[in-house]
């Protein structure tokens, strides 16, 4: 099973899939940004989408599912990185779930600021609202969209769960 997750900095992804990693089966959490933090200085840009973090994602999901692993990925979705997860779906027949959290622009910056804080790291407006204006210029037609602003992170995760395991 392939579990994608995309949304805005601040949504959730990261703290429902710790959530997530703790109730499905044999799961292993995959990140674009653990994936850019492994790549200082090599991160080759491509139209300005990062590309060797998200090809050292669908290499080790192709290892990780060929082991029999199921998969929970934060990742920056566009098109084409959808359907290099649906074509492992098929390669692997493994069952693909997609789901956009999503919550109002305050309470993503709330978020991040108190995150960036935790870390004595001052929240970079400019780049929140450009990773915010590309995210939601995506179409998610085929994604779930879950709002993580009117539910506990537990409860988000808990939706999650029920959806996978009907």
């Amino acid at each position: 099973m392939i579990i994608l997750l995309d949304g805005a900095k601040g949504a959730g992804k990261s703290s429902v899939a710790k959530i997530l990693l703790k109730k499905v089966e044999n799961a292993v959490f995959l990140s674009f940004d653990n994936e850019r933090k492994l790549l200082p200085g090599r991160d080759k840009v491509l139209n300005g989408i990062h590309k060797e973090p998200f090809e050292n994602i669908i290499k080790k999901a192709r290892e990780l599912l060929k082991s029999g692993k199921n998969l929970i990925i934060d990742c920056g979705l566009t098109k084409e990185r959808v359907l290099e997860f649906e074509q492992l779906a098929l390669d692997f027949n493994s069952k693909l779930y997609k789901f956009f959290l999503k919550a109002p622009y305050e309470t993503l910056l709330s978020r991040v600021r108190s995150r960036d804080k935790a870390k004595s790291k001052e929240t970079d407006i400019n780049r929140f609202d450009e990773v915010h204006n590309i995210v939601n210029s995506k179409e998610f037609d085929e994604f779930k969209i879950i709002e993580t602003d009117k539910s506990d992170i537990r409860e988000v995760a808990d939706t999650i769960l029920k959806i996978i395991r009907t």
